[in-house]
């Protein structure tokens, strides 16, 4: 029998993630925020709790958790996320993703079971997307390329065929990488970029074409 499923950290992004549960069939049981309010115990018909209550009321063995959180900026290990992911997996806990019934993933294409290919995505043959990445609406990965774990494909970006994402990047909404490029770990192309040359590891770039500068207020 398929456990329920659990959504770890419940916002904007997370109400998406409960969406294309929903979508797949899949029993969304709960959601854990930071701050409950007691007179809203419930949103979209999903019960809210802290991420204490979760462990207290649901063993490892009976649910499974999605990640909620949509990163805006870089991650690297030591960002927030990544602690909270690893935090549950010391105590046992599982994570799953999912590939949306709106979305296409050609064959050949491989997605770590913990990624999210969500509405409208296309993932062509040899793409390969790892643990924890989000390919969120509509984004569009062609042949042969390679994203990181912890990556966010925002919605509307565009990646040709042979671009090479490092682990915890951000490409924003409705940017475009030409092919063969190389996008660093940790980096930044900040939405409607376009890119033609490589970044470099921890780099943010933005315009068109993309150059590098230096961000102000992004978070992780």
């Amino acid at each position: 029998m398929t456990r329920p499923i659990v959504i770890v950290g419940l916002g904007g992004h997370g109400r998406v993630v409960a969406a294309a549960f929903v979508a797949l069939g899949r029993h969304v049981i709960a959601a854990t925020v930071l701050c409950p309010k007691p007179s809203d115990p419930q949103f979209m018909g999903i019960e809210t709790m802290t991420d204490e209550a979760l462990c207290a009321r649901y063993r490892p063995d009976e649910v499974f958790l999605s990640l909620g959180i949509g990163t805006t900026s870089p991650t690297n290990e030591h960002s927030a996320t990544r602690q909270m992911v690893k935090s549950f997996e010391r105590l046992g806990y599982s994570f799953v993703g999912f590939q949306h019934p709106a979305a296409w993933v050609a064959f050949g294409a491989i997605i770590s079971d913990t990624a999210q290919v969500h509405a409208g995505a296309i993932v062509q043959p040899g793409a390969i997307v790892g643990e924890f990445s989000i390919l969120n609406t509509r984004a569009s990965v062609d042949h042969d390329c390679q994203i990181g774990a912890y990556c966010h494909i925002a919605p509307g970006a565009t990646l040709s065929g042979n671009v090479s994402v490092g682990d915890g990047s951000h490409l924003g909404t409705g940017c475009c990488v030409i092919q063969g490029i190389r996008i660093g770990t940790s980096s930044f192309v900040a939405a409607g970029a376009t890119v033609v040359r490589s970044v470099a590891n921890g780099d943010f770039v933005r315009g068109v074409p993309a150059k590098s500068f230096r961000p102000t207020h992004l978070t992780t």
